[in-house]
């Protein structure tokens, strides 16, 4: 039996972005992990994979004509961590506590939005399955249960840190 399972996973032809979640996810994870500095791990890590992720949900909504809430709770993320570090703006504006709050409720809702997709795993089933294969079903669950956790981890690792600047 597995051998004839591992076969029909191997000769579908799957579209390219089916075997982009894992490898999102897996050099996201991989980053974290190896990542010991936090301010580090906001810039290197937590701020490409919010961009990678506003595109890939921008790329979702063009596709598929409906919204992708991830364009929005990755963006959020996505814009406060370059002001902080300075890729936008004037200059690079540092931690302020605001901007840590921001950044600390962006990656939680980013968490949300993968979870979202978790509670309506079964509608989204449904909707589509004329257009999906049991193989992309199975990946699409486990990257939104790996992706709530590795955004859970982020929003933590941002709350930890400290403000470098107290003045607003």
């Amino acid at each position: 039996i597995y051998s004839s399972q591992t076969a029909s996973i191997m000769s579908t032809s799957e579209p390219l972005l089916t075997y982009l979640m894992p490898v999102y996810a897996g050099l996201s994870y991989y980053g974290l992990l190896t990542t010991t500095n936090a301010d580090d791990l906001t810039s290197t890590i937590i701020l490409p994979s919010a961009t990678f992720g506003t595109a890939w949900a921008a790329f979702n909504i063009y596709r598929s004509k409906s919204m992708d809430l991830g364009v929005v709770t990755m963006t959020v993320v996505a814009v406060s961590l370059a002001l902080e570090h300075g890729y936008i703006g004037s200059g690079g504006n540092g931690l302020t506590p605001t901007l840590k709050r921001v950044e600390t409720v962006g990656c939680v809702l980013v968490g949300c939005n993968f979870m979202l997709a978790l509670l309506a795993f079964k509608q989204i089933t449904k909707m589509l399955k004329r257009e999906k294969s049991e193989f992309w079903f199975r990946m699409f669950f486990w990257y939104c249960v790996a992706m709530v956790v590795f955004w859970a981890i982020c929003a933590w690792k941002c709350h930890g840190r400290v403000a470098t600047k107290n003045v607003e």
